[in-house]
């Protein structure tokens, strides 16, 4: 059985919230595949690695392996 990594597995959670909530662009917004360099050194075991990237809060382009947990606020209630 080939079982997916967890940054994928972390990926996959993200598109299902973007595809079944209406969280506005400047929140969240998925970017598309880039390479993980070693310009970022905080997961080296993904160097050369291609990788979803997200933008979170409108100003930070992150790699998914970076984001750690999604939360909801008050006004998803």
């Amino acid at each position: 059985m080939n079982v997916p990594d967890p940054w994928m597995l972390q990926h996959l959670q993200l598109q299902a919230i973007l595809r079944d909530h209406p969280i506005p662009a400047n929140q969240m917004q998925y970017l598309g595949e880039r390479e993980y360099t070693t310009e970022y050194a905080a997961h080296p075991e993904y160097h050369g690695k291609k990788m979803p990237w997200y933008l979170i809060g409108g100003e930070h382009e992150v790699p998914v392996c970076d984001i750690q947990d999604v939360q909801g606020t008050d006004e998803d209630i």
